[in-house]
């Protein structure tokens, strides 16, 4: 399904990457650029990225309404499984590229970006009421972080692509 939201969150990581890639590689003081700043960069970035997709479980937590302090959503240990699959493949992949093991990074970047999506999605309409569920209280920043996380791996993929 095409949504003006979907369009917005792929131009602004589209943005990211651009500015992030621009900044790193396309610098005229960039040609002095050294391969461990670039490490240095993705290391970074990689750092980041992992930060906040855990950040993600604690979002979710008791996200629904009812009782004294929320509850958890219906989905929510299936939840916290595929986060922390997310998050083991990410910190593989930051562990691979320090050793200068990049083969599969494109790859493990798709399926950590893949399982974000699945995450989120699993949440969508986890609370209950409505006629459908209701989405979790904080199910947009849910989703402002995976894009942002998402933007960091794209920001990744591109420097390891030039």
């Amino acid at each position: 399904m095409f949504t003006s939201g979907r369009v917005t969150a792929g131009l602004r990581q589209s943005a990211t990457v651009s500015a992030l890639c621009a900044g790193l590689l396309l610098n005229p003081l960039a040609t002095g650029v050294s391969f461990a700043d670039t490490n240095s960069a993705i290391d970074k970035l990689l750092g980041e990225a992992i930060t906040q997709a855990q950040t993600m479980v604690a979002i979710m937590t008791n996200n629904c309404p009812g009782g004294d302090n929320g509850r958890p959503p219906q989905a929510y240990e299936a939840f916290v499984k595929r986060s922390n699959e997310v998050n083991k493949q990410l910190v593989d992949l930051k562990v691979a590229l320090a050793k200068g093991k990049t083969p599969n990074a494109a790859q493990q970047i798709d399926s950590a970006k893949d399982g974000m999506d699945k995450m989120v999605a699993m949440m969508h309409e986890n609370c209950s009421g409505g006629s459908h569920g209701r989405n979790p209280l904080s199910y947009g920043k849910l989703i402002q972080v995976k894009e942002n996380v998402s933007g960091k791996l794209d920001a990744v993929k591109a420097i390891l692509e030039t």
